[in-house]
């Protein structure tokens, strides 16, 4: 499997969907009590082995519509390089389509965004 260039209009929806496993993943009652905030924090400064085990996680727990499932494995592609689709996609068993959104959100988890702007960052205390 490739994990294709995150571009265009389906790479937002795509880090859409992998903002609500992150969501869905605080709601399980071993994150519930962290504010968003913090937990995604925490999430971006984990390891690399560990941001895996809670994708995956997310991904055993938390139910996507089916759109959202789509924009994430639009960006994989099978042993022979054709894009995964809605047409494709359907053939998929629940291990692989496992595999296939859990890669595709740690390539999406290296994406850095910040909610703030530079100014209010240089208001930070520490100047972040």
């Amino acid at each position: 499997m490739k994990i294709l260039p995150l571009k265009g209009y389906n790479s937002l929806k795509a880090l859409n969907s992998f903002h609500t496993l992150l969501l869905g993943l605080k709601m399980l009652p071993a994150y519930i009590m962290e504010d968003y905030e913090t937990f995604f924090k925490s999430f971006n400064e984990k390891s690399e082995e560990v941001k895996e085990k809670l994708v995956r996680e997310a991904v055993l727990f938390v139910q996507l519509q089916e759109e959202e499932v789509e924009s994430l494995v639009g960006f994989a592609t099978d042993k022979n390089g054709i894009p995964y689709s809605k047409a494709n996609m359907k053939n998929l068993g629940p291990g692989e389509l496992h595999e296939i959104i859990t890669q595709v959100c740690m390539e999406i988890g290296k994406i850095k965004i910040s909610i703030l702007t530079n100014d209010e960052k240089k208001k930070l205390p520490n100047g972040q």
